[in-house]
């Protein structure tokens, strides 16, 4: 494919893509077009950083395909991984409004990912010169911001058996693909996991058997499916 079939071909892509999501969709042709002519695909490989918060100019992205890790980086350099993102969900817009005394994130493909990056800057003077724009981004956002928070507290709250089970249901719910058998797979290592958790790697793969032996989950490499989401949800709610 030439360069400027592969620029046609990812500006198709973008527009697809970005015509799916809430906070874009009701945006005209003209302000769509503006931000195309300045955003790009890009298409990562597992483990690269991909997007940070300390890099500039600001920019915001949306996965289009694969996961993400974000992490989060304190200003003394320190990087803890914090949560998982998949497919639609839109990272970068609120980097604007920090400040350069609080923590900072980073965003690592967990698997390979395929991402529309764009630049905050851009994104912001077009909400701001048509700001009825503004009802739909502020809606998504707050939609996404609420179920990171669920998915930060089923992390934390109660006794590791729980977090793990609490952890794969609400993961799955969010960004696993179903099967041709009926499950839900959900790409996720075990060590993703357990960092996520804040537990070591032994007592996550203790926990993840345990599941796997109730008929809940099955255990593949950098993989797991959901196989019986009542069980799933009975060990996600026990103590």
């Amino acid at each position: 494919m030439s360069q400027l079939r592969a620029s046609i071909a990812d500006a198709m892509l973008m527009s697809a893509e970005l015509r799916t999501v809430p906070a874009f969709s009701s945006w005209s042709r003209v302000a769509m077009e503006k931000l195309l002519s300045h955003s790009r695909v890009g298409r990562h490989l597992r483990g690269d950083v991909f997007s940070s918060e300390l890099r500039t100019p600001a920019e915001t992205f949306l996965i289009v395909y694969g996961e993400a890790m974000a992490a989060r980086v304190s200003p003394q350099g320190e990087r803890s991984v914090v949560m998982l993102l998949g497919p639609g969900v839109v990272m970068g817009m609120t980097q604007v409004f920090g400040n350069a005394e609080r923590a900072a994130y980073d965003f690592s493909a967990h698997s390979d990912v395929v991402a529309i990056h764009m630049p905050t800057p851009l994104i912001l003077s077009i909400l701001d010169a048509d700001p009825m724009l503004w009802k739909g981004m502020l809606f998504m956002l707050v939609q996404q911001h609420a179920a990171h928070v669920e998915t930060l507290r089923s992390q934390i709250e109660g006794a590791l058996q729980r977090r793990v089970a609490a952890t794969i249901e609400r993961l799955a719910a969010l960004y696993g693909s179903r099967t041709a058998q009926g499950g839900v797979r959900l790409q996720l290592s075990q060590s993703s996991l357990a960092t996520m958790l804040q537990a070591n790697r032994q007592a996550i793969n203790k926990e993840l058997k345990a599941l796997a032996d109730t008929g809940a989950i099955g255990l593949e490499y950098s993989a797991l499916t959901v196989l019986d989401p009542d069980a799933l949800r009975r060990a996600a709610k026990s103590n």
